[in-house]
């Protein structure tokens, strides 16, 4: 199986991301857009795992002493991929809470021989991936006030295809104090 770990959303909070990734949709002529229950903020991908390595994975992360938080979005962005195509994506303010959690996750998996670096944090929500707009200079037209999240809890995510369609589901999950 294939893992990440993620900060989830509310649903009321979802539908606002899933609100903006539509006008994103309008102003592209093609891209692979995020389903709206699979809207997360990641904060370190796995990728493949075995059960013992996820039983192990789960008991680690669940040592993570870290209290709820909030945390703002900005605006939308976008990183730069081959030919026209973009990740775009709704950015997310880098508070010094999420920067704590993120490395209390990576130590704690780096414990466990991971590898992970503590400074590559780039906090962000992935609205489409292989987009291509129809003019750049558009994406900065999409105003979106800035969302007040809350984290409450850490995810165990895992990725997975059913019926050749990405389902991102809840495996565990490790609740904030």
């Amino acid at each position: 199986m294939r893992i990440f770990i993620a900060l989830l959303f509310d649903e009321e909070n979802k539908n606002i991301i899933h609100d903006i990734l539509q006008e994103v949709k309008v102003i592209s002529k093609s891209g692979n857009f995020t389903d709206r229950n699979n809207l997360h903020l990641t904060l370190v991908y796995i990728g493949k795992t075995s059960d013992s390595e996820l039983k192990n994975i789960r008991k680690k992360l669940s040592e993570i002493n870290s209290q709820k938080f909030n945390y703002m979005t900005n605006k939308i962005k976008y990183f730069k991929k081959s030919n026209n195509q973009k990740i775009v994506y709704l950015g997310v303010d880098k508070t010094d809470s999420l920067l704590n959690l993120y490395n209390q996750v990576v130590t704690k998996l780096n414990e466990l021989e991971y590898d992970f670096l503590h400074e590559k944090l780039t906090p962000h929500i992935t609205l489409g991936r292989k987009v291509v707009l129809k003019e750049y200079e558009n994406i900065r037209s999409i105003y979106c006030n800035p969302l007040n999240l809350n984290a409450v809890k850490i995810s165990i995510m895992e990725s997975k295809r059913i019926d050749d369609k990405l389902v991102y589901e809840e495996l565990y999950n490790i609740p904030l104090i």
